[in-house]
């Protein structure tokens, strides 16, 4: 009876094994190297001729014309900035819903045979302003009427991040740059903002929370806070990047002979050293498809010899 169970586990084990075995080594064929290098192109700079093309591009991440950010809304300029937020929140009524314990069980140290349901309650949270909510919340007898939503948008803005002259996405680079979380100090945020205040016809002054600035009408429900931040850019560490050319972007799209690993690589890379390493990659990548097909075929093997037993 035990091996007539075991027999169909040995199976599935082999046949699974040996199909991994199989798509690890089609994956990693020795053909790829030879498709990628009929496509890659090295590029130190913007080409039209290599438009659309897959491109090796190498170089330290750096931030284009001081990285200025500007928000003329608010009346301020950061500078050597990755990324600026200005982040506009109001206070509302929302409905969450948190787990109790009714009933500790038999256990009263573990948790594991503990009785919980699910209790509703009113809590008082920031959201985005110009953010829907409900209208109203009715809570047995409480009604609790939330404040209709503020005009005022979200607005983001990312510094121009290049390598050599091809502009990046900051994600693509992460690993390879150190940013800094800067806010603005409530004097900068009072010596800029009086326009942006005006405009907004809300009651808004210049604050101090825990040593950073915003702009705030007070912590009720209904008042409004702005907040400001941005990341600037500390250091970077040289980085090869393979995409491909889109205007004057590098690209790092999934590509049909690239894996989402081998777009970016530590350092600078040629086009040769590349192309090496991913060859000896893939040779080390077929050896072990060829060694997993192997086991799972021993596997079946063993299978089909129990059932004849």
């Amino acid at each position: 009876m035990a091996m007539l169970i075991r027999r169909p586990k040995l199976l599935i084990a082999g046949v699974i094994v040996m199909a991994f075995g199989l798509a690890m080594f089609y994956a990693n064929r020795a053909e790829r190297i030879g498709e990628v290098a009929d496509e890659l192109v090295e590029a130190s700079a913007v080409l039209p001729e290599n438009e659309g093309k897959l491109v090796i591009v190498s170089g330290t991440p750096h931030l284009m014309d001081g990285g200025v950010i500007v928000d003329e809304e608010a009346g301020l300029r950061v500078e050597n900035a990755v990324d600026y937020l200005r982040l506009p929140l109001q206070k509302v009524y929302r409905l969450k819903s948190r787990e109790v314990v009714v009933d500790k069980g038999e256990d009263k140290i573990s948790e594991a045979d503990d009785v919980k349901r699910a209790e509703d309650y009113v809590a008082r949270e920031w959201i985005v302003a110009s953010q829907k909510r409900d209208a109203v919340i009715d809570r047995t007898t409480v009604r609790y009427e939330n404040p209709a939503p503020v005009n005022m948008d979200v607005f983001t803005a990312s510094g121009d991040l290049r390598v050599a002259d091809f502009a990046v996405s900051s994600v693509d680079v992460s690993r390879y740059i150190t940013t800094k979380e800067c806010r603005f100090t409530q004097d900068e945020l009072a010596a800029a903002c009086g326009p942006f205040i005006t405009r907004s016809e809300l009651d808004l002054q210049a604050v101090d929370e825990d040593g950073a600035g915003m702009l705030s009408s007070g912590d009720e429900v209904g008042d409004v806070q702005v907040r400001f931040s941005y990341d600037t850019l500390e250091s970077a560490e040289p980085v090869t990047l393979v995409g491909r050319q889109r205007g004057d972007s590098i690209v790092l799209e999934e590509e049909e002979h690239l894996s989402d690993g081998e777009h970016v690589q530590p350092g600078v890379v040629s086009r040769e050293e590349f192309l090496d390493a991913i060859s000896a990659e893939d040779a080390s990548s077929r050896r072990y498809g060829v060694g997993f097909f192997v086991l799972g075929a021993v596997l079946l093997l063993a299978s089909l010899n129990l059932g004849r037993d």
